[in-house]
Formats: C-alpha cells, sequence, structure tokens
C-alpha cells in the first residue's frame, strides 16, 4: 500500500488547522510529561538512596529496633523485648572480633538560634568514628575527642548550611548555637554533601551522644540505630548473621523467639530500596497514565469533529477514485501524528521537569530508561491509533454521492 499520498494528505490537514492541532496533543503532551517525570524522580529517589548506601561502604549494616511496619501488628505486640541501648553497643563489638567499628545514632529535630536567627536542624547524636563510617571530611576544625565522650562536652560539628541560616560569618570554630536546653560550641564544620532524598545533610549538626541523652526521653534512649563496619575478610551478610546472632545472646533471646530488632546488609536494604520505588512507580505511573487516556478520547473528539467537516471534501476524493483504505489510512496517519508530535513535545518537557525536580528534591538527576523514551513514541502512536481507528473507519464509509451534497 503507497502510504505516501495518505501521509502527504494528512500533513496538509494538520497545517491547516495548526491551533486546533496543537490543542489537540496537549493531553498526550502532559500525559507523556507526567509518566516521563515520575519515571525520573523514581529512578532519582533510588540511585539517591544507593549513592548513600554507597557512601557508608559495603562492609557497612545498619541496625535498628524492630517497627510495627517490619512485621503483622499481633506479632509486633507480642516481641517482648525491642530495646538497644549504648551498652547493647559496646557489648555488640566485644562479642564480635569481625566487628571493626560501632557508630551508635539518636536523631532529633531541635530549634537553633544564633545572631537573632532561628532555624531547625536535626540533631545527630552520635561519637568520634561517625565521620569515618560515613565517609564524611572536615572542611573547618576537630573531630569529637574521647573527652568529649566521656564528659558530655557540649560542642558541636555543623553542616555549612548552618552557617548560612543562622549567618555566622567569619571562622565559627568557638561560636555557639543555642537549643532550647542547651548551649553547643561549634568545634568543626562539615564538608558539602549535597541532599539526599529530599533531606539535607549539610543542615545537621553533630553532637555527642553522652550529650544529646539530656534531649531524650527514656524511651527515646532505648532505642537507639547504630552502624556496624564489618572486616572485610568477612562477607556483609556473613557479618549480619554474626550481628543478629550476638545481639540475640546480648538481649537474652530464645532460639524461636523474634528479636527486637532489625540488621540490614547494603545488599537487603538496596533490594528493599528496589521494592520500594518500584512500587511507588507503578502507583504514580498508572495515575498519571489517566491523562494519556484522556488525550486518546480528546483525539477521537477532534477526529470526530474532523470527519464531519470535511465530508465534502472526502466526498470528492472519493468520487475521482480514492479507495476506502485510502481515506482510513489518511485519518489514521492523522491521529497517529498528532499522538506522536504531542509524545516527543511531552519527552522533552518531562525530562527537563523531571531533572529540575530531581535536583531540588533529591539532588540528583534520575535518568530515563530506554524503555521509557521508546514507550515515550509508541503508546501515543498505539493510542492515536486506537482512538483515530472509528472516525477513520466512519470517514472511509462515507458515500461520496452523499458526501457531496453535504453542506
Amino acid at each position: 500500500m503507497d502510504l505516501l499520498e495518505p501521509t502527504h494528505a494528512a500533513l496538509k490537514s494538520l497545517r491547516a488547522n495548526k491551533l486546533r492541532s496543537a490543542l489537540t496533543t496537549l493531553g498526550i503532551i502532559i500525559g507523556v510529561a507526567a509518566v516521563i517525570v515520575v519515571v525520573s524522580l523514581v529512578r532519582g529517589l533510588e540511585r539517591s538512596v544507593l549513592k548513600q548506601v554507597e557512601r557508608a561502604g559495603s562492609q557497612t549494616l545498619f541496625v535498628r529496633p524492630l517497627m510495627p511496619q517490619d512485621i503483622p501488628f499481633d506479632e509486633y505486640q507480642k516481641v517482648r523485648n525491642r530495646d538497644l541501648t549504648l551498652d547493647d553497643f559496646k557489648a555488640l563489638q566485644r562479642a564480635v572480633p569481625q566487628i571493626t567499628l560501632v557508630t551508635p545514632l539518636a536523631i532529633t529535630n531541635s530549634e537553633l538560634k544564633a545572631n537573632g536567627r532561628t532555624t531547625s536542624s536535626s540533631l545527630v547524636m552520635t561519637d568520634d568514628s561517625y565521620l569515618e563510617a560515613n565517609d564524611i571530611a572536615l572542611r573547618l576544625g576537630r573531630n569529637f575527642v574521647p573527652s568529649d565522650l566521656r564528659l558530655g562536652n557540649k560542642v558541636a560539628i555543623v553542616g555549612p548550611k548552618i552557617l548560612e541560616k543562622l549567618a555566622i560569618k567569619g571562622n565559627p570554630i568557638g561560636r555557639v548555637l543555642q537549643t532550647p536546653t542547651q548551649s553547643l560550641e561549634i568545634i568543626g564544620v562539615l564538608e558539602e554533601q549535597g541532599t539526599t532524598m529530599g533531606h539535607d545533610p549539610d543542615s545537621n549538626v553533630l553532637m555527642p551522644l553522652s550529650t544529646g541523652m539530656a534531649l531524650l526521653s527514656e524511651a527515646q534512649r532505648r532505642q537507639l540505630f547504630c552502624q556496624v563496619r564489618i572486616d572485610p575478610r568477612t562477607s556483609a551478610d556473613d557479618g549480619a548473621l554474626l550481628v543478629t546472632e550476638a545481639l540475640r545472646r546480648i538481649r537474652g533471646f530464645k532460639p524461636k523467639e523474634q528479636e527486637g530488632f532489625r540488621v540490614f546488609s547494603p545488599k537487603e536494604f538496596a533490594s528493599i530500596v528496589g521494592t520500594i520505588t518500584g512500587i511507588i512507580g507503578t502507583v504514580a505511573g498508572g495515575m498519571v497514565s489517566i491523562a494519556l487516556l484522556v488525550g486518546g478520547i480528546g483525539i477521537m473528539n477532534i477526529m470526530l469533529v474532523s470527519v464531519t467537516e470535511r465530508t465534502r471534501e472526502i466526498g470528492i476524493r472519493k468520487a475521482v477514485g480514492a479507495k476506502r483504505r485510502d481515506v482510513l489510512m489518511q485519518f489514521l496517519i492523522e491521529a497517529a501524528l498528532l499522538s506522536i508530535f504531542g509524545g516527543a513535545v511531552g519527552m522533552v518537557l518531562g525530562y527537563a521537569a523531571g531533572a529540575a525536580l530531581g535536583q531540588v528534591l533529591l539532588g540528583t538527576v534520575g535518568t530515563i530508561p530506554l524503555w521509557a523514551a521508546a514507550a515515550a513514541f509508541l503508546v501515543p502512536a498505539a493510542i492515536g491509533v486506537t482512538f483515530g481507528l472509528y472516525p477513520a473507519w466512519k470517514a472511509s464509509r462515507l458515500d461520496p454521492i452523499e458526501a457531496l451534497r453535504f453542506e
């Protein structure tokens, strides 16, 4: 079948109605752009989380108390011991020779004041191993020393954005930050890290855990987190088993009793992240794909109007020898071109919007996979053909004599 003539006729018709053609593609543009933005953000989210895990290192395990979402709630209520304390972490390091580093963590939000300005920040309560465990460098000043941890000195290491938010000029070392209950002396400034998962570590404030205990409730003091670094000669998965067994002994769990904590290896963490982002992408992608359906319906509507408007033109074409299939192909190609054009514009706009939002929200730009780029053209083309089929069929079935009489 010669497609050149119906394609030329379709392009001529679209050029003759530029504004209507542009408005018709709007639904497809919005739908494709929304899908591309969602894919970009989900990929950026996954990349951002995995980047943070990689920063900690392949030999770093994450240990936290059991949460209600980890197991069915009725089982969660039966777990008798969900505590993780600083004493448990010290005992863990002594119990497992393969452990090279244990970094305790407690995080709370607090208001900070300086220079008559106020800002909110995450207070990360930890020890002198935190910088090494997370591969973070200092731009200025020093790390915590044993006396800071032993005596509970009121000192802090701040992210660079804290200095901007509180307008601290010049050398910040020795300046004082005021929390609602404590005054903290700045002893160090972190190197800039960038936004991760919408969280800005450059706005964090580190303080000794022994100092921060006074800011925590009794329940929080018994629900600490920690990072555990395993010797490279032991795999992370084997290390996770060793840590789990040691903590069970330390906490006194019976052989078949549900433990009150979770130990995550980087592989498990990456798997969880992949599952979560996959679910988010599927749900969000399904929701925004509704816009593509609406765009397809819009194309069908406009093509039906176009058939009515061009009834006399169709009659003339059929009177001079055009076959049904020629008329059918012209209208199908016209619908497909509208959709493909909308898909191309939507992909460009979606990539630009996804990159901008990813940079602002996640600190990274998610890559667009090949399947998403191909779908940006193929799916709209399929939608155009599908929703253009009935108007095209209707046009091809017009009786030329009746069409010529149409006014």
